[in-house]
């Protein structure tokens, strides 16, 4: 049974985070440019307005602290004061081009995928960023970068380009942290909807959000279809496992560019649901980093 865990009606409700340590959920509103949090015991979320696009969170070995890529660059964000120090932009010449969907590996370094505004072209990139501030381009030619995320034992990386309907798969180097050729994992333009953000349970199945077609949709680890679960929003975004023993499943949803008719069919568009999971997640990874927010900037409004 799926019921609403937080019912606002976020524009671009994206990178659901659980971190274990808090009980504390974490997701953001890209459009809004706000990171939402809600501890459990929590009555509702507490929000940290940045005043600038944030597509994707990472936790840290500082509770406190997370790695965002924002508009303009890798940040550390403290969540307590929203103090916030920037690490590097890659997309500074590409004013054009933003982060969207990342993830911290196994290993502890950050990942995240670039997208163009008008998502017509081949212009996305997966960067890799490690814990002293360098980066390397691992792959590009995008037209979506969406979700990432590990299988269990580490060795398989996942990534979605949404606009080709493909969940990508390379082999992991878990000692230097680099990728194979990248294959197909699961084409999935024969399923309702365009996939989006997606979470590798403990068994190894790749459970993928669809955009329009209302739906998470579990993948086996060899890319054939266990099961559809169906949803109450149109437009499910990203999933992520938390609470305990990390079963449950947090669903992150968005209300943007859906018209009157559509909201009134869809009232639960925008909001974060939740549902049993039938088999647990795994774990959340850190980034692991010596730099810490001692320069900062602006921040934001809490």
């Amino acid at each position: 049974m799926t019921d609403v865990f937080s019912p606002g009606r976020y524009r671009l409700g994206e990178g659901p985070l659980w971190d274990a340590r808090t009980r504390t959920l974490y997701w953001v509103d890209i459009v809004a440019g706000e990171i939402l949090s809600r501890t459990e015991g929590d009555d509702a979320p507490h929000v940290l307005r940045l005043g600038v696009q944030v597509g994707c969170l990472g936790l840290t070995e500082d509770p406190g602290v997370l790695v965002a890529g924002l508009r303009d660059g890798w940040h550390l964000v403290d969540v307590r004061t929203g103090r916030r120090r920037l690490l590097a932009d890659p997309e500074a010449d590409r004013p054009s081009c933003r982060f969207n969907d990342g993830g911290v590996d196994p290993t502890g370094r950050f990942w995240t995928g670039s997208l163009e505004d008008s998502e017509s072209g081949p212009d996305g990139r997966l960067y890799r960023l490690d814990g002293d501030g360098t980066y390397r381009t691992a792959d590009e030619g995008f037209h979506c970068s969406n979700g990432i995320d590990w299988s269990p034992d580490g060795r398989r990386m996942y990534f979605v380009d949404s606009r080709q309907h493909r969940i990508h798969t390379y082999r992991f180097d878990l000692a230097d942290g680099s990728i194979g050729e990248r294959e197909v994992f699961a084409d999935t333009t024969g399923l309702d909807g365009v996939p989006d953000g997606l979470r590798v349970d403990a068994a190894g199945d790749v459970w993928c959000a669809f955009w329009d077609g209302a739906h998470l949709t579990r993948f086996a680890p060899d890319g054939s279809v266990r099961e559809s679960v169906a949803l109450p929003v149109l437009r499910p975004t990203s999933v992520a496992f938390g609470g305990p023993g990390l079963r449950t499943m947090y669903i992150t949803s968005a209300s943007h560019g859906l018209t009157d008719d559509q909201l009134r069919q869809w009232p639960l568009s925008g909001a974060v649901l939740r549902r049993e999971a039938t088999t647990p997640g795994l774990p959340g990874h850190v980034f692991t980093t010596a730099l810490t927010i001692e320069e900062t900037e602006e921040a934001g409004d809490q």
